[in-house]
């Protein structure tokens, strides 16, 4: 059993990811932490929780949101101005799972889970981790990409995220076996920007059709300077439906999931048009 340590600042918790690295394991609500022990596997030495690091405050200001890496789901969804990021937020398991579940922890959450973070994407939120050679602040996508290439999760400690406001109307999606308290087959989250009836931005983001959350390019080129009808959402949808890589477990086959990546984000865009 993991020896559980708890860090009563963000530098001394800095130190002790440099101090144990791979064998520390980071716990904010525990709900990923605690179905890997509750399955018998022994991955890390020590667990270290935040619960004493006052990470859970959500703020907004001058045109921006901050959102501390354990705000919980339930504080969320919460949150009638964002109301994709609230919408995601309700259907993160049922209200127990919500009160412990933290927007740090879903960002972590391997695909199909992540339905916080895939709205995230789509709103470019940036990260701000603490690391022993200062803060960084990368992308959400730079995030990603470097997990992708590296194999691991970037060193440091996960303290908030931040966002702009969306210039755009913001939709999120999730096709689940039920419609509630039901792990993911896949969710979309879009965010688009029209001006003189044409996309002048957009992005599209996926959750189950990878290893993480990501963005598709594809789907976004599909649709950006022209008139969002029924020709380029449809288009939209075969891109994204053809770029993505999803898996098949217990929930559904990676047919199943590729098929509905195209369904749901039609729905999703028709919404806007």
């Amino acid at each position: 059993m993991p020896e559980y340590i708890r860090s009563g600042s963000v530098e001394e918790a800095v130190g002790l990811i440099a101090e144990h690295g791979s064998s520390l394991w980071i716990m904010g609500g525990g709900t990923i932490v605690m179905q890997v022990l509750e399955s018998g596997a022994d991955y890390w030495q020590y667990i270290m929780g935040l619960d004493g690091l006052a990470l859970d405050g959500i703020e907004r200001a001058n045109g921006s949101w901050r959102l501390g890496a354990t705000a919980t789901a339930t504080q969320i969804r919460a949150q009638p101005d964002l109301p994709a990021l609230a919408a995601a937020a309700r259907m993160v398991g049922g209200p127990a799972l919500q009160n412990a579940a933290t927007v740090g922890g879903n960002i972590y959450a391997r695909s199909p889970q992540g339905d916080l973070a895939v709205v995230l994407l789509a709103l470019d939120a940036r990260l701000h981790l603490a690391t022993a050679d200062g803060e960084q602040a990368p992308s959400l996508g730079e995030f990603y990409d470097d997990w992708e290439a590296a194999g691991r999760t970037p060193p440091g400690l996960l303290t908030a995220i931040e966002f702009a406001e969306p210039a755009g109307e913001v939709v999120f999606m999730k096709c689940g076996r039920r419609r509630f308290n039901s792990a993911s087959v896949i969710s979309v989250a879009v965010n688009v920007a029209q001006k003189d009836g044409k996309v002048t931005e957009a992005r599209i983001a996926l959750c189950g059709a990878g290893p993480h959350a990501q963005r598709c390019a594809a789907a976004e080129e599909a649709i950006l300077g022209g008139k969002l009808d029924d020709a380029a959402i449809a288009r939209a949808a075969a891109a994204a439906a053809a770029a993505c890589a999803p898996v098949t477990d217990t929930v559904a086959s990676e047919w199943y999931r590729r098929r509905m990546v195209g369904v749901y984000l039609r729905r999703a865009l028709a919404q806007l048009a």
